[in-house]
């Protein structure tokens, strides 16, 4: 049976009972003897049994530990550890860990928050600069941090696991071109913490969270002492619980075991490694283990490897041509290819004993055996030269290089060595002493070609019209030549030795030194840049295409960079102009579109006015004429309507509205439209689509879009309309790339396509690939127009015979608030303007009269004012004569927009109503709140109007 542990005898305090065990090393025997009682801790004999317990396993531990107590975290860790902290050893020992590693102060404030609170941390690779011998160093370590529980199950301090990779890091970004099937060095696994009573069978005990990831266990999971066994693989499990049960049985206090388990998580095979310590009673029972765990599956599989590595070198070395071997230190061989058994005629196991003094040329002999003791004792790559006897007796000249090798912990332990056989570049010696009589001239000569090349080089430089320099890796400039410092009208000493982002290129520029400052960080790593830039320089603002490039040395290393930059200044300039040609050719191709379509509608307009005067027309032809000139007339507005829109300067009532539900009302528009023989497909893939716009003309971009979709199919195919939302709108042929919140609502087809060359052309005005009579070829200039003018864009997307995709991206909104809605009152409530009067602002003589004669029609009492200042006027000399003010917007002096201001400023009760065929002011502003009537209007539309605005005054 395991006994429980045994009580303090009476007048023996909690820590007299057991001290430090004694075997835990230089920093066991310090802790005995540091004086605990400065620090938060107190004296050693009042630590609690948990202090003292994570204190004696951590310095039983080979893995460097340090436990941070208390909410200070005070340090208290083993001799692996303190092999870790270098030069801060010995006063490490009992400070506070952020004023004991000061240059990692936040990161351990962070660690013991979290570690107090109860959190895990567990970082890998993680880099730090640590000061561990008066100087910055670049370290890497793998870092697991645990809570350490106090008697009364809280946090009370932090256990860390610090496994420096340091070597293993920069081994793998040394040895990374190497072959490509050799395992780069595993991660080196996290450490749980366990605790397991073994008084009273083994399934008492705490399992830190950690232990419960490594064994793939939940985090609420209950393990016991079956549970564990189960886990184990198969092929352990009896070895790994007879070792187990053997260890606690016996007085051993140190338990070691390595065995594979079976994850429950996700069936996973691991390698685990147990340390634990025994705690025993003076009877050496059994009391309790304590703990930890690490999964060792990358490191026993790099293990696997390695061995797979060396049997691979073992080929590689045998296929080699010249000798190869592994020496150890007493001299005899661990290692030799099948080229180094070959020289020597013997088989392995003699080969790797051989005594290579015996086959050494006499003459060559003590003069090899003194270099040979010489190199070795120096520790450092040397080289022989000699002559060797080969096993069929031929004497060869053999150059043979050793390098030494060390073990993972930097001990000597041989040197591997290769040999060439240079018999033929001793025999070519003597040609080469003779050689050697012409070598002076010819040093002397290629001297001189370099010196002419140097010179031709930097003329090239002073000469090109390029701004060229030469940098440091610090980015100070070491050259520059005649242009760049012309271009900053300096001479050469004022720049060199400068950073190059603050010299007077950059520093007149706004942006432009960070900039460059932080292209040339880039271009130092081996990349290079290059760009467009605008900047102020002495000699005026110029315009440059600037590139930096790394300059390389023979291994690849960068050792300066290279800035040039070309002055595109003027050819900016004629790009420039070839843009205002290329804008002015548009405006003549939209100028004469537009003469063709009014003469159209002009004629039609003409030719019903003519015979509207003949007597003897019937009424029937009559009202046929009527009707052609009011179809006319509506046909030109919306002429208009589309040039505004192409010209992006159309008035639009933005509002925010629900995309999908839009868009299911217009298709119910749509499919008459397209046939029977056309589908129609529907996907919103989110019911929260709003998005701000006017309505009216998203509705006919989606429906012009449909029918040109319509066209494209000839008839007959499948038309996709999706919306949904997007963070980017994609770069095009006629826009770039845009970030933001926008709604986009694609129309596909599955039409004859756009040809490549067409699809910029497209959006071009009075383009049309319609059949004369069929299209004005506004329709995509439009569309395009409303996009651009809303905030959005349009994106066009085809290939011939695949169909095409047009995508409307519009500004995204928030959803609007659910409010009551109010009832409105019926306008027609006021059946005529009878009673109320008007106050009529228009400059034009002829408009202003018709206007006159038809608000006088619907029944108005009417006052005209040829001018905002007029209007104004009247208002101020009794401003209850009128009901209502019906303005233009065009006026000279002040405009409409602005006199509707003022008289909202100053007769709040006042309705205005604006009316406009086009307005920038309109355009660019919408309609600043004022109820808008556009020109031309039909009577209905201006009765409606008029009376809604009175009644709303109501």
């Amino acid at each position: 049976m395991i006994q429980g542990g045994n009580l303090p005898k009476q007048g023996e305090t909690v820590g007299s009972v057991r001290s430090f065990r004694s075997d835990g090393g230089e920093l066991g025997e310090l802790i005995r003897k540091f004086d605990w009682s400065k620090t938060g801790l107190g004296p050693h004999v009042a630590w609690p049994q948990s202090l003292r317990t994570v204190t004696d396993t951590l310095l039983q531990s080979p893995v460097p530990i340090v436990l941070l107590w208390g909410e200070d975290g005070v340090m208290i860790y083993n001799d692996a550890y303190s092999d870790f902290a270098g030069g801060r050893h010995p006063r490490l020992l009992g400070s506070k860990v952020r004023e004991g590693w000061p240059e990692v102060a936040d990161f351990n404030d962070h660690v013991m928050k979290v570690g107090l609170s109860g959190g895990i941390l567990a970082y890998k690779d993680q880099e730090l600069t640590l000061y561990r011998h008066g100087r910055p160093e670049q370290v890497w370590m793998n870092l697991d941090y645990s809570p350490v529980l106090n008697e009364a199950g809280q946090p009370a301090g932090v256990i860390a696991i610090v496994v420096e990779t340091t070597q293993r890091v920069i081994a793998e970004r040394t040895l990374k071109d190497r072959e490509n099937d050799l395992a780069r060095v595993q991660q080196i696994a996290r450490i749980a913490g366990i605790t397991v009573d073994l008084k009273n069978g083994f399934d008492g005990g705490r399992r830190s969270p950690e232990y419960l990831v490594i064994h793939g266990l939940s985090p609420d999971a209950v393990d016991t002492h079956e549970d564990w066994v189960k886990r184990i693989h198969p092929d352990d499990r009896d070895r790994t619980l007879l070792h187990f049960l053997k260890t606690v049985n016996s007085p051993d206090t140190r338990y070691s075991s390595e065995y594979r388990i079976f994850r429950p998580c996700d069936g996973q095979v691991r390698w685990i490694a147990c340390e634990a310590q025994i705690e025993r009673d003076e009877d050496d029972q059994p009391l309790r283990m304590v703990g930890a765990h690490i999964d060792i599956t990358e490191r026993t599989l790099a293990k696997e490897l390695l061995r797979e590595s060396e049997e691979r070198f073992r080929l590689i070395a045998n296929s080699a041509p010249v000798p190869m071997w592994v020496s150890k230190l007493d001299g005899t061989r661990g290692f030799a290819n099948q080229a180094y058994l070959d020289f020597l005629g013997l088989e392995y196991q003699k080969a790797i004993v051989f005594d290579w003094r015996k086959i050494l040329y006499p003459d060559d002999l003590s003069r090899i055996v003194g270099e040979s003791l010489a190199g070795e004792a120096s520790l450092q790559p040397f080289v022989l030269e000699a002559r060797y006897r080969r096993a069929d007796g031929a004497w060869r000249w053999m150059r043979s290089e050793s390098q030494p090798r060390w073990d993972p912990g930097g001990k000597h332990i041989g040197f591997i060595g290769v040999a060439h056989d240079i018999t033929a570049a001793k025999e070519a010696e003597g040609e080469l002493r003779r050689l050697n009589e012409t070598l002076e001239h010819r040093i002397k000569e290629r001297t001189s070609q370099l010196e002419s090349n140097e010179a031709q080089l930097r003329a090239i430089f002073e000469t090109s019209n390029q701004y060229l320099g030469l940098l440091d890796l610090q980015g100070n400039v070491i050259y520059a030549n005649k242009t760049s410092l012309a271009g900053i009208e300096a001479v050469v000493t004022d720049v060199v030795g400068r950073p190059f982002w603050n010299s007077p290129w950059f520093s007149a520029t706004a942006g432009a030194s960070e900039a460059v400052a932080d292209a040339f960080a880039a271009v130092k790593r081996g990349e290079s840049m290059r760009t467009e830039i605008l900047l102020h320089l002495p000699i005026g603002d110029r315009y440059f295409d600037f590139a930096m490039r790394p300059v390389f040395d023979q291994q690849g290393a960068v050792t300066n960079v290279l800035p040039e930059a070309v002055d595109i200044t003027e050819r900016r300039q004629a790009e420039e102009a070839l843009r205002q040609s290329q804008k002015m050719e548009a405006v003549g191709q939209l100028t004469g579109g537009v003469a063709h379509d009014f003469n159209n509608l002009l004629t039609i307009i003409r030719s019903a006015t003519d015979f509207l005067r003949r007597r003897e027309l019937t009424e029937d032809r009559r009202r046929r004429y009527i009707d052609a000139i009011s179809d006319t007339v509506d046909r030109a507005s919306k002429l208009t309507g589309q040039l505004l829109a192409f010209a992006r300067r159309q008035p639009l009532t933005p509002e925010v509205f629900d995309v999908g539900q839009q868009v299911e009302g217009i298709v119910q528009l749509i499919r008459p439209l397209v046939g029977s023989r056309i589908q129609i497909g529907l996907e919103i893939s989110d019911p929260e689509c709003f998005a701000i716009a006017d309505v009216g003309q998203f509705e006919t971009t989606l429906i012009n879009l449909a029918v040109n979709s319509r066209d494209a199919m000839k008839g007959e195919g499948l038309i996709s309309i999706r919306v949904e939302k997007a963070d980017t709108v994609p770069a095009s042929d006629i826009s770039g790339k845009r970030n933001g919140k926008f709604i986009a609502i694609s129309v596909k087809d599955t039409g004859t396509g756009i040809a490549p060359d067409k699809i910029t052309a497209i959006f071009e005005p009075f383009y049309t690939t319609k059949d004369v009579g069929k299209g004005t070829g506004l329709g995509l200039s439009q569309a395009l127009g409303f996009a651009k003018q809303s905030g959005g864009d349009i994106v066009a997307v085809s290939a011939l015979r695949q169909g095409s995709t047009f995508t409307i991206y519009l500004p995204q909104a928030e959803a609007p608030s659910n409010h009551p809605s109010i009832s409105a009152r019926s306008i027609e409530g006021v059946p005529s303007g009878r009673g109320h009067r008007i106050l009529i602002v228009e400059d034009n003589e002829d408009v202003g009269k018709f206007s006159t004669e038809l608000l006088q029609d619907l029944g108005y009492g009417t006052r005209r004012a040829d001018n905002a200042k007029q209007a104004l006027a009247l208002l101020a000399a009794d401003q209850g004569a009128f009901d209502m003010v019906f303005s233009d917007v065009i006026m000279p002096g002040m405009n409409g927009v602005e006199m509707a201001k003022i008289i909202r400023e100053q007769y709040p009760d006042l309705p205005v109503v604006l009316t406009s065929g086009y307005s920038s002011v309109l355009a660019e502003n919408t309609h600043h709140g004022f109820v808008l009537i556009q020109k031309p209007y039909s009577v209905e539309e201006l009765s409606r109007t008029l009376r809604k605005a009175i009644l709303e005054r109501l």
